[in-house]
């Protein structure tokens, strides 16, 4: 699995640290003096941009510290995950569960999340609880809208539980994967996690359906 940075030109990926910058300099300064112990201006200078280039990632101050910006465009990831189902042929395809974890783990590569990012966004939440709100609204935003993409791909009618099942256990699973992923003993990328985990499932599941074993 690739990250965003893999490949792109020496702007984009002067754009991408850029962008990692800010949102360090900004969960810092959230975890030491709260959002309003500090002005975007301050930031800017720390970054060593202009306000104006500022506002170019983030909408606020708030967005900075979660990670939000228009950097991110997920329009390439989705539109693969799609291209891999049949809609004109109703139905849940075989490697449904398997597509929409590998858009999961692409989309958190694309971020190029690690412990220390995590870590430095914990303490700001610690901080400012109001974030984790914010980010629990996003999380669950993203999960309607993952919704309706399995429901696109799989040509299933609005309210076919079988979509909302779909993300919701592999939302579980991934949630799993990341715990895992960010513990200090961990040398296994992300993908590794993800699969051993999906493997797990389908076997509880053929258990479940079989009787168990003998």
């Amino acid at each position: 699995m690739h990250s965003m940075v893999d490949g792109a030109t020496p702007a984009a990926k002067r754009r991408v640290h850029t962008a990692h910058r800010l949102t360090a300099a900004a969960r810092r300064r959230t975890a030491e003096d709260g959002l309003s112990g500090f002005t975007v201006d301050e930031i800017c200078d720390e970054a060593g941009i202009s306000r104006r280039t500022f506002f170019n990632y983030f909408a606020s101050k708030e967005d900075a510290v979660l990670g939000f910006t228009t950097l991110w465009d997920q329009h390439e990831i989705e539109q693969r995950f799609t291209a891999g189902g049949e809609p004109d042929r109703p139905g849940v395809s075989a490697n449904l569960l398997d597509d929409y974890a590998g858009m999961l783990v692409e989309r958190w590569t694309e971020v190029g999340l690690t412990p220390e990012q995590v870590a430095d966004l914990v303490a700001a939440m610690d901080r400012e609880p109001r974030l984790l709100s914010r980010l629990f609204e996003s999380i669950r935003a993203r999960e309607r809208a993952d919704v309706e993409l399995v429901r696109g791909r799989e040509g299933l009618r609005e309210g076919d539980l079988r979509a909302q099942v779909a993300v919701q256990l592999v939302g579980a699973l991934g949630g799993a994967c990341m715990g895992r992923f960010l513990e200090p003993d961990n040398a296994d990328p992300l993908h590794t996690i993800m699969q051993r985990r999906l493997a797990a499932a389908r076997e509880v599941f053929a258990a479940a359906l079989t009787g168990g074993t003998q």
